[in-house]
């Protein structure tokens, strides 16, 4: 999974990325500007995704080690994890980098630039931000913290 985001960030999105910082214009057309944002958008989601999913995981083996040992079946393959893991990360941007402009009738995005459209969108950030940044945070500083507590508790 890891492997699958390093490849993707260094043969895909900075080449990319590098020109268009360097001159500040986009000129490699609107479709691979939709192509880059979906690749940017999903592996850095996904690996947001992921330390939730690994934080989780250490989580249940420290503080439920037997009932977590017994439950360890098909629904808990990892493959089964992952995929679930890049499946949530594409539905969180992915169809609004490809539809807002069809849902909302027109595009925000000059012709040689590439950002998303919902980039001024408040609203749609705020709650995009929420799912992607804050319950990850919370989520990750709550497993492990309880693993940090539960170790302490055995060493006592």
């Amino acid at each position: 999974n890891v492997f699958i985001w390093f490849i993707s960030i260094g043969a895909f999105c900075i080449p990319l990325y590098i020109p268009y910082s360097l001159t500040g214009k986009w000129h490699l057309g609107r479709s691979l500007c939709k192509l880059w944002l979906v690749v940017d958008y999903l592996v850095c989601t996904a690996s947001v995704f992921n330390v939730v999913l690994i934080s989780y995981d250490r989580f249940l083996s420290v503080t439920k080690a037997v009932s977590y040992r017994v439950q360890q079946g098909a629904a808990s393959s990892p493959v089964v994890k992952m995929v679930a893991i890049w499946v949530l990360a594409f539905l969180l941007y992915c169809p609004a980098v490809l539809f807002w402009e069809h849902v909302t009738g027109c595009s925000v995005v000059v012709e040689d630039q590439c950002y998303a459209e919902f980039f001024n969108n408040w609203y749609f950030l705020l709650c995009a931000s929420t799912l992607e940044f804050f319950v990850p945070l919370i989520s990750v500083t709550y497993f492990n913290v309880h693993i940090f507590w539960n170790i302490q508790k055995r060493q006592r």
